[in-house]
């Protein structure tokens, strides 16, 4: 193929960097299942966490537990038919496949791991075992039905991404508020559901690169009148300025919070003081700041490795 046509057809550059963004987060998952649930310091951090979690009297925590409420199947699932109502407005019905094998596969993967995979044992004096484990399943629900609205959302994505990054974080720190989960189960959850948006966002990069190669080879097809200007074939579509400012200042809160949690986790006094208010109380802070963090840049990639969809010239451009 030469490069004209390489153009035209669109690169591997999303799809690889889906994928590598995927392995990312499967990597994820098995060094948080292996440290902060196989070891015993990693249980140290956790416990030091939820008790601050639990303990913790500020707004942080009074609109996590009311946001934590919120997850429920009447809400789920009036978000999901929002995301199926919002795909047959625009048309778009061939969405359908890709975010529902999002949603089952992820919840379907949060369960294995935590009934099949991963079990979570005291491994040191003072921890505390929560009643769910390793991943948190309203967590997964809460992302899940998110990712599913934003990814359907067309124009509108630009203020779900927002909100659906604010609601899922804090839903995931009322998990740790009302003592249902660990911080651990939280960020799983997170790992495991960005690893399947990526892997369908690489899946459907490269059928958009087959559907795109498909379409150019065809002679005459998507030409426009003469004198209309170029091509519907060589055009390349873009993401919306907007959404790619929402993107970037997502990322940005996103690299900002990882960067305060991880300079944070690391300079925690130690040996950890697990009955210390004093050190249970930033800790919480802490990590809720990373639960943010890896929500919002989850959110920021996902835009940017979205396949823009085409904008279609107006009919009386084309010819018959």
């Amino acid at each position: 193929m030469n490069t004209d046509s390489a153009t035209r057809t669109g690169g591997f550059g999303r799809p690889l960097l889906s994928l590598l963004a995927a392995a990312v987060s499967v990597l994820a998952i098995v060094v948080l299942a292996r440290t902060a649930v196989g070891t015993a310091s990693g249980q140290r951090v956790d416990q030091l966490v939820s008790s601050g979690a639990k303990e913790h009297q500020g707004r942080l925590s009074h609109y996590a537990e009311i946001a934590v409420g919120t997850v429920s199947t009447p809400v789920i699932g009036a978000l999901l038919a929002a995301a199926v109502l919002l795909v047959l407005l625009r048309r778009r019905p061939g969405l359908l496949l890709p975010i529902g094998t999002l949603v089952l596969g992820a919840n379907l993967t949060t369960q294995v791991i935590k009934r099949v995979l991963v079990t979570r044992e005291v491994l040191g004096p003072g921890i505390e075992i929560t009643p769910n484990s390793f991943p948190s399943g309203h967590t997964t629900l809460a992302a899940t039905a998110m990712i599913a609205l934003v990814l359907a959302g067309g124009r509108a994505r630009v203020v779900l991404a927002p909100l659906g990054v604010a609601w899922t974080t804090a839903a995931g720190v009322g998990t740790l508020v009302v003592g249902w989960h660990r911080p651990s189960d939280v960020i799983g959850a997170l790992t495991v559901v960005a690893a399947w948006t990526f892997l369908i966002l690489a899946l459907d990069g490269l059928d958009t690169r087959r559907r795109r190669a498909r379409t150019a080879s065809r002679p005459g097809r998507g030409r426009r009148r003469r004198g209309s200007g170029t091509t519907a074939a060589h055009s390349t579509p873009r993401h919306r300025p907007s959404e790619r400012v929402v993107a970037v200042l997502l990322g940005l809160v996103g690299l900002a919070g990882l960067a305060w949690s991880g300079y944070g986790l690391l300079t925690l006094p130690r040996p950890l003081d697990l009955h210390d208010a004093a050190q249970q109380q930033p800790a919480f802070l802490i990590t809720a700041a990373l639960i943010g963090g890896v929500t919002a840049a989850w959110l920021a990639l996902t835009l940017l490795l979205r396949v823009p969809t085409s904008h279609r010239s107006h009919p009386g451009d084309r010819v018959p």
